[in-house]
């Protein structure tokens, strides 16, 4: 009976592109997400992280205030730079074993620390000082939040943020430019072979939702 149940269950593999996605044999899609940013954003108290628009790449006009740009921009950004970071030994070590309290802000961003912030800043309408905090805070938490993943080796954090990266792109706006400052065109959702990746997801919820909804008697 295991045997069987194990054979009825085994994942296959369906290659999109970059993206590689598990599913079962009960045609349930599994994504190989691991929800980081949503953990970070309900741990500090932020309110929902919106989505941008995959065709603007921005998140939609008149519906977010300022503090919630900010928590979003700097979300998203400081994300993307632990994603670009680890993906050397050396950065994924620190982030597994370094001292929490240490700047994580500078350590993830580098010579870039201050452009990133600016950036940050002006498209959230606040100012540098204000951004740094957020940012740090955002940073130090999202550590926290990988380490309590239980991660033995630096490949688990790489693997983890690898995991992440379809997220990350869905809710980081353009206008930050992270794929200028990081040096990383793949962090720029208009890169993905050509069609967003956050079109791409959304279509594949889209799927989801369809399938959850009752069918309604034509007769």
């Amino acid at each position: 009976m295991t045997l069987f149940i194990g054979m009825l269950f085994k994942p296959k593999q369906i290659n999109v592109s970059w993206l590689s996605v598990p599913f079962f044999n009960n045609s349930k899609i599994i994504f190989m997400t691991t929800n980081l940013l949503q953990t970070v954003q309900k741990n500090l108290g932020f309110a929902e992280l919106k989505k941008v628009d995959p065709n603007t790449q921005e998140i939609k006009a008149n519906t977010t205030f300022d503090e919630d740009k900010l928590n979003q921009a700097a979300t998203s950004a400081v994300m993307a730079a632990l994603y670009k970071y680890s993906r050397c030994n050396e950065g994924s070590e620190q982030i597994l074993c370094a001292d929490i309290m240490k700047n994580w802000l500078e350590t993830i961003f580098g010579d870039s620390t201050k452009e990133a912030i600016t950036k940050v800043a002006n498209y959230a309408h606040v100012s540098n000082e204000k951004a740094m905090q957020k940012m740090e805070m955002i940073a130090r938490e999202s550590v926290k939040v990988i380490r309590d993943k239980n991660l033995l080796v630096v490949n688990d954090v790489k693997n983890i943020l690898t995991a992440e990266k379809p997220a990350i792109l869905i809710y980081l706006p353009a206008a930050l430019q992270m794929d200028n400052l990081l040096n990383d065109e793949t962090m720029d959702d208009r890169t993905q072979n050509g069609r967003p990746v956050s079109g791409f997801m959304n279509s594949f919820e889209g799927l989801f939702d369809q399938s959850e909804k009752p069918k309604q008697d034509k007769s």
